[in-house]
Protein backbone atom coordinates (compact mmCIF):
# COMPACT_ATOMS: atom_id res chain seq x y z
CA UNK A 1 0.00 0.00 0.00
CA UNK A 2 2.24 2.60 0.88
CA UNK A 3 4.43 2.16 -2.16
CA UNK A 4 1.26 2.41 -4.26
CA UNK A 5 0.77 5.77 -2.27
CA UNK A 6 4.24 7.03 -3.04
CA UNK A 7 3.95 5.71 -6.92
CA UNK A 8 0.31 8.08 -7.20
CA UNK A 9 2.33 10.98 -5.31
CA UNK A 10 5.39 10.92 -7.75
CA UNK A 11 3.28 10.52 -10.65
CA UNK A 12 1.13 13.31 -9.33
CA UNK A 13 4.04 15.25 -8.82
CA UNK A 14 5.20 14.27 -12.20
CA UNK A 15 2.50 15.12 -14.05
CA UNK A 16 2.20 18.60 -12.39
CA UNK A 17 5.57 19.50 -12.91
CA UNK A 18 4.97 18.86 -17.08
CA UNK A 19 2.33 20.84 -16.85
CA UNK A 20 3.96 23.95 -15.41
CA UNK A 21 6.81 23.53 -17.52
CA UNK A 22 5.06 23.28 -20.35
CA UNK A 23 3.30 27.51 -19.30
CA UNK A 24 5.69 28.15 -18.56
CA UNK A 25 8.63 27.52 -21.31
CA UNK A 26 6.23 29.37 -24.09
CA UNK A 27 8.29 30.66 -27.11
CA UNK A 28 7.13 34.44 -27.75
CA UNK A 29 7.90 35.40 -31.49
CA UNK A 30 8.27 39.29 -31.27
CA UNK A 31 8.07 40.44 -35.40
CA UNK A 32 9.88 43.68 -34.68
CA UNK A 33 13.08 42.05 -33.85
CA UNK A 34 12.76 39.29 -36.64
CA UNK A 35 11.84 42.39 -39.04
CA UNK A 36 14.86 44.94 -37.35
CA UNK A 37 17.25 41.50 -37.80
CA UNK A 38 16.68 40.73 -41.44
CA UNK A 39 16.97 44.38 -42.13
CA UNK A 40 20.21 44.63 -40.28
CA UNK A 41 21.12 41.04 -42.45
CA UNK A 42 20.25 43.06 -45.79
CA UNK A 43 22.25 46.02 -44.58
CA UNK A 44 25.28 43.19 -43.93
CA UNK A 45 25.07 42.11 -47.38
CA UNK A 46 24.40 45.25 -49.04
CA UNK A 47 28.11 45.74 -47.54
CA UNK A 48 29.18 42.90 -49.29
CA UNK A 49 27.76 43.73 -52.33
CA UNK A 50 25.92 40.50 -52.30
CA UNK A 51 22.45 42.24 -53.70
CA UNK A 52 19.84 39.81 -54.76
CA UNK A 53 20.29 38.56 -50.45
CA UNK A 54 20.23 42.27 -49.64
CA UNK A 55 16.82 42.79 -51.79
CA UNK A 56 15.78 39.43 -50.40
CA UNK A 57 16.64 40.24 -46.82
CA UNK A 58 14.72 43.83 -46.88
CA UNK A 59 11.89 41.96 -48.62
CA UNK A 60 11.10 39.31 -45.67
CA UNK A 61 12.17 42.56 -42.93
CA UNK A 62 8.92 44.39 -44.97
CA UNK A 63 7.05 41.17 -45.34
CA UNK A 64 7.07 40.65 -41.56
CA UNK A 65 6.53 44.51 -40.66
CA UNK A 66 4.52 45.98 -43.54
CA UNK A 67 2.82 49.15 -42.28
CA UNK A 68 5.04 50.43 -39.52
CA UNK A 69 7.38 53.39 -39.45
CA UNK A 70 10.23 50.19 -38.88
CA UNK A 71 8.95 49.37 -42.84
CA UNK A 72 9.60 52.92 -44.29
CA UNK A 73 13.35 52.32 -43.09
CA UNK A 74 12.93 49.35 -44.98
CA UNK A 75 11.91 50.05 -47.77
CA UNK A 76 14.57 52.86 -48.22
CA UNK A 77 17.15 50.48 -47.76
CA UNK A 78 15.60 48.46 -50.86
CA UNK A 79 14.85 51.71 -52.40
CA UNK A 80 18.90 52.49 -51.73
CA UNK A 81 19.87 48.69 -52.97
CA UNK A 82 17.65 48.88 -56.15
CA UNK A 83 19.81 51.96 -57.05
CA UNK A 84 22.99 51.13 -56.35
CA UNK A 85 22.30 48.33 -59.35
CA UNK A 86 20.55 50.55 -61.27
CA UNK A 87 16.65 50.07 -61.44
CA UNK A 88 15.29 53.70 -59.90
CA UNK A 89 11.90 52.99 -61.07
CA UNK A 90 11.55 50.42 -58.47
CA UNK A 91 13.47 52.27 -56.50
CA UNK A 92 11.25 55.18 -56.28
CA UNK A 93 8.72 52.38 -55.53
CA UNK A 94 9.82 51.65 -52.43
CA UNK A 95 10.91 55.47 -51.61
CA UNK A 96 7.30 56.89 -51.78
CA UNK A 97 5.86 53.99 -49.92
CA UNK A 98 8.63 54.73 -46.96
CA UNK A 99 7.54 58.07 -47.39
CA UNK A 100 3.78 56.84 -47.05
CA UNK A 101 5.08 54.78 -44.02
CA UNK A 102 6.53 58.13 -42.53
CA UNK A 103 6.89 61.26 -44.61
CA UNK A 104 9.14 63.27 -41.72
CA UNK A 105 12.83 61.43 -43.19
CA UNK A 106 14.19 64.01 -45.10
CA UNK A 107 16.74 61.53 -46.54
CA UNK A 108 13.74 59.74 -48.02
CA UNK A 109 12.91 63.06 -50.06
CA UNK A 110 16.53 63.31 -51.50
CA UNK A 111 16.68 59.73 -52.32
CA UNK A 112 13.02 59.48 -54.21
CA UNK A 113 14.04 62.53 -56.14
CA UNK A 114 17.77 61.04 -56.93
CA UNK A 115 16.05 57.93 -58.39
CA UNK A 116 13.81 60.91 -60.66
CA UNK A 117 16.76 62.08 -61.85
CA UNK A 118 18.38 59.02 -62.72
CA UNK A 119 14.85 57.98 -65.01
CA UNK A 120 15.00 61.26 -66.19
CA UNK A 121 11.70 62.60 -65.03
CA UNK A 122 12.41 65.70 -63.02
CA UNK A 123 10.38 67.57 -65.53
CA UNK A 124 7.54 65.44 -65.49
CA UNK A 125 7.99 65.27 -61.56
CA UNK A 126 8.14 68.88 -61.31
CA UNK A 127 4.67 69.62 -63.00
CA UNK A 128 2.93 66.47 -60.98
CA UNK A 129 4.26 68.02 -57.85
CA UNK A 130 3.00 71.17 -58.32
CA UNK A 131 -0.05 70.63 -59.46
CA UNK A 132 -1.08 68.65 -56.25
CA UNK A 133 -0.14 70.82 -53.62
CA UNK A 134 -2.56 69.40 -51.19
CA UNK A 135 0.59 68.01 -49.48
CA UNK A 136 2.64 70.50 -47.79
CA UNK A 137 5.87 68.54 -47.59
CA UNK A 138 5.51 67.77 -51.42
CA UNK A 139 7.43 71.43 -51.26
CA UNK A 140 10.14 69.53 -50.17
CA UNK A 141 10.06 67.59 -53.03
CA UNK A 142 9.63 70.31 -55.60
CA UNK A 143 12.79 72.47 -54.13
CA UNK A 144 15.00 69.12 -54.45
CA UNK A 145 13.86 68.83 -57.46
CA UNK A 146 14.77 72.39 -58.65
CA UNK A 147 18.31 71.39 -56.94
CA UNK A 148 18.94 68.40 -59.25
CA UNK A 149 18.06 70.59 -62.46
CA UNK A 150 20.75 72.87 -61.26
CA UNK A 151 18.38 75.15 -60.23
CA UNK A 152 19.79 76.15 -56.66
CA UNK A 153 18.44 79.59 -56.11
CA UNK A 154 14.78 77.98 -57.26
CA UNK A 155 15.78 75.28 -54.72
CA UNK A 156 17.35 77.20 -51.54
CA UNK A 157 13.89 79.77 -51.89
CA UNK A 158 11.60 76.95 -51.98
CA UNK A 159 13.27 74.53 -49.00
CA UNK A 160 13.60 78.14 -47.32
CA UNK A 161 9.77 78.81 -47.52
CA UNK A 162 8.79 75.59 -46.41
CA UNK A 163 10.49 76.00 -43.42
CA UNK A 164 9.29 79.45 -42.27
CA UNK A 165 5.85 77.58 -43.08
CA UNK A 166 6.37 74.67 -41.03
CA UNK A 167 8.79 75.80 -37.84
CA UNK A 168 7.56 73.47 -35.84
CA UNK A 169 8.04 69.76 -37.77
CA UNK A 170 10.30 66.98 -37.18
CA UNK A 171 12.06 67.43 -40.75
CA UNK A 172 12.51 71.01 -40.63
CA UNK A 173 15.95 70.93 -38.78
CA UNK A 174 17.00 68.83 -41.42
CA UNK A 175 15.76 70.66 -44.37
CA UNK A 176 17.30 73.81 -42.82
CA UNK A 177 20.85 71.84 -42.30
CA UNK A 178 20.54 70.51 -45.46
CA UNK A 179 19.78 74.75 -46.55
CA UNK A 180 23.03 75.59 -44.55
CA UNK A 181 25.15 72.75 -46.65
CA UNK A 182 24.37 74.31 -49.72
CA UNK A 183 25.12 77.64 -48.74
CA UNK A 184 28.25 77.01 -47.94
Amino acid sequence: MRKLLILAITLCLLISGTSYAATTMRTVIDAEMNAAHHNNLGLEYLKEKYYFGAIKEFEIAIGISPNTQAAAVYHNNLGKTYMTIGYPQKAQTHFERALELYPLNFEYYKNLVDSFKEQNILDEKIVYYETNKKNRLNDIIIGLIYGAKGETRTEITMLDEFCNNEPELLITPAVKKYINNILK
